[in-house]
């Protein structure tokens, strides 16, 4: 190897590790400076909570599995930090509400009540879906 090539491989090697240092923190800075929303349980300006995140997560994946063709999703306004809304459809006219019980009164992560389009649904479903969330929580953890 000449000296030569040995100066342009040292070259691009100290390019490519500066390029992976400068998206690292860019990328670092993006993620920490995200704002979700103007909803939620906020834990500092402009950060969500990973209890927030887990209940739109969880809310968003029993409407998905209730409604297999729901297109469109996206958060609206919660009216506290327990309820999730989800708005979905090609026009967002549907409308799914899932309502948490407060953590701090189950000590874990409990879904207390859901409804698609004003129609609560049955018991049973509502503890089919803390069955799942259990799986959920189990396999995360």
């Amino acid at each position: 190897m000449t000296y030569e090539t040995r100066k342009d491989a040292r070259a691009a090697l100290v390019s490519g590790l500066l390029l992976a240092a400068i998206v690292t923190v860019s990328g670092g800075f993006t993620i920490l400076s995200a704002h979700p929303g103007a909803f939620g349980d906020r834990v500092a300006d402009g950060k969500v909570s990973l209890t927030e995140i887990r209940r739109e997560a969880y809310c968003a994946d029993a409407v998905k599995r209730l409604a297999p063709g729901a297109v469109n999703m996206r958060f609206a306004e919660s009216p506290d930090a327990n309820t999730r809304i989800i708005r979905f459809g090609r026009d967002g006219a549907n409308i799914a509400r899932c309502e948490f019980l407060p953590e701090a009164s189950t000590g874990e992560l409990r879904m207390g009540k859901m409804s698609v389009n004003r129609k609560h649904l049955h018991r049973q479903v509502i503890d089919a879906i803390n069955m799942r969330i259990d799986v959920l929580e189990y396999r995360r953890g």
